[in-house]
């Protein structure tokens, strides 16, 4: 029989074991979240990035193939503009002129793109999207407006919040978020500075609602200490990245396995915001020229059309890859519900492991 994993969090969010495939942008996809959710854990989709009408037919996906609860994660950034067309890029920085010279020298030409991860009134879209479908729980990236709770709340959702400062819990707490989600700084993507393992406690000493612990989470060893310390569970992203229902690129995929230990770096160039990714042309392009990075979002407004023609071409050397710290230790490419699975085992294991090697008095 194999092993089960519980915690109260189960209940609250109506699944069977405490593990969640965290909704990352370009990856988490409908077919990858109901793969995990019949898999027993809590699926997300990456609203993000995606425009409203993929939204909905990426939650309409999930339930033709899921009956379980499914999350949304959505961002809501207290500096986003109010519309798409809000934010005038200026010229392009050295970086990036250097970037479209190795493309254009690759035939691989870079369009302008409508950016749909920086508009406040696409975001509440998303939202009315995701709550109209009866979706279970929404995740709150970037901020947890108190609007975006009682929206949530009114239908019955509920709300989690990812925050990488113990400030931003307890914000996040005063606005009526039912779970905080503490995400360290080995996370991929947004994360911040601060170690997982001390955010964790920082956050457990006050907070009147579950935590759950992410960043940097590809082994069930890691998570089994989280729940020592007091987590109800583990938001798991670059491990379901690097899955077969992914919706990442292959090649990206293939830059996961690759990554060694010190693969990756935080850096702002991505959007203007701190995140995590692995080291490739993207990023080298930027060394010594960190003072021509803009702030959120024209950051991220001129970044955007190379980020999605190096997607276009799978050109894996110019591509953006947010990933976690954790990638050296991913060496496979299964199913989402066998990472799942696996992930379970090895948690029960190590948890047994402490019992058997720590003597209590």
């Amino acid at each position: 029989m194999p092993p089960t994993l519980r915690t109260p969090i189960c209940d609250l969010l109506g699944i069977e074991v405490p593990l969640m495939q965290a909704g990352m942008g370009n990856v988490a996809y409908g077919r990858l979240a109901a793969a995990v959710a019949n898999a027993g854990g809590l699926g997300s989709i990456g609203g993000i990035d995606i425009t409203p009408e993929q939204v909905d037919e990426e939650i309409r996906l999930f339930r033709s193939l899921s009956d379980g609860p499914l999350c949304v994660d959505l961002g809501f950034p207290a500096n986003a503009p109010k519309g798409l067309s809000d934010v005038q890029a200026p010229d392009l920085p050295g970086p990036l002129r250097q970037l479209k010279r190795e493309l254009d020298e690759r035939g691989v030409e870079v369009v302008p793109t409508t950016d749909q991860a920086i508009s406040l009134a696409d975001n509440k879209r998303k939202l009315e999207i995701s709550l109209d479908h009866g979706v279970e729980v929404i995740a709150c990236a970037l901020g947890t407006p108190t609007w975006v709770v009682e929206a949530c709340h009114a239908k019955g959702a509920k709300v989690m919040s990812i925050v990488g400062l113990a400030k931003h819990a307890r914000s996040a707490i005063r606005n009526g978020t039912d779970v905080v989600i503490v995400q360290g700084t080995e996370g991929g993507g947004h994360t911040g500075d601060v170690g997982l393992i001390t955010l964790l406690a920082e956050v457990l000493e006050f907070s009147t609602v579950p935590v759950v612990a992410a960043g940097g989470l590809v082994k069930g060893s890691q998570i089994a200490a989280c729940l020592t310390a007091g987590a109800q569970g583990a938001w798991v992203g670059t491990r379901f990245l690097a899955t077969r229902e992914s919706g990442s690129e292959d090649v990206f995929k293939e830059a996961v396995l690759e990554a060694g230990y010190d693969s990756t770096l935080r850096s702002l160039l991505f959007d203007g915001l701190h995140v995590r990714m692995l080291r490739n042309r993207f990023t080298e392009v930027w060394e010594g020229h960190e003072d021509e990075l803009s702030p959120y979002p024209v950051q991220r407004v001129l970044t955007m059309p190379f980020k999605y023609a190096a997607m276009r071409a799978n050109l894996k050397s110019h591509m953006s890859l947010p990933s976690g710290a954790g990638a050296g230790m991913i060496t496979d490419l299964p199913g989402a519900a066998e990472v799942l699975d696996r992930l379970v085992e090895e948690t029960v294991e190590a948890l047994r492991r402490v019992e058997k090697t720590v003597e209590f008095r």
